[in-house]
């Protein structure tokens, strides 16, 4: 479904980046939807179960509500579930943050086999798998289980190289693992 289907059939309760919020005043429908960029543990803890998403081209920046609505891009309707154990599952550190991944390592280390950590991924590479860092949620949908690593206030612009001890203190690790499945919207 392209963007400006959902805002003309739609109300839609926008959250997350400030271009994607304003997308809320230019929606006519009547049944509320969420359409977020959010992360989906942030959503759950909401009490969002049920969720829209963009589809973001990896680097592409929109800075206003009129661009994104101008892109008409996709989007895609998602649930979340919990997930109840990841303990039998291969783990996948999911950053293209170096000192995210050296955090996350030293938290997931013991996990058996040593997880594998990956910079970029493909469906194929987590398919199946427990992943924990940050994808958007088309990548999200072929995991097993996730767990969201976010870091508090994060600015693109300056936030690049941001480690030790300011990155302990600002990363987000979600407390529970989800399960995000792809709707048809």
């Amino acid at each position: 479904m392209k963007l400006s289907q959902l805002l003309a059939n739609k109300k839609v309760i926008a959250s997350g980046f400030a271009a994607i919020v304003g997308l809320s005043t230019h929606s006519r429908g009547a049944e509320e939807v969420v359409l977020s960029s959010l992360a989906p543990s942030v959503l759950a803890e909401q009490g969002v179960t049920e969720y829209y998403a963009l589809e973001l081209t990896r680097g592409t920046v929109y800075n206003t509500t009129e661009e994104i609505i101008a892109a008409d891009l996709d989007v895609r309707k998602y649930q979340v579930e919990h997930v109840s154990s990841v303990a039998a599952m291969e783990l996948v550190i999911v950053s293209r943050h170096k000192g995210t991944v050296d955090l996350l390592i030293k938290q997931f280390g013991e996990w058996t086999p040593a997880p594998q950590v990956l910079e970029a991924v493909t469906p194929e590479q987590i398919t199946g798998k427990y992943v924990v860092g940050t994808l958007p949620p088309h990548l999200i949908a072929t995991a097993r289980a996730y767990t969201a690593v976010t870091i508090k206030g994060f600015d693109h612009t300056k936030d690049g190289d941001t480690a030790g001890s300011e990155l302990a203190e600002r990363l987000i690790i979600a407390d529970k693992p989800l399960r995000v499945v792809e709707l048809q919207a």
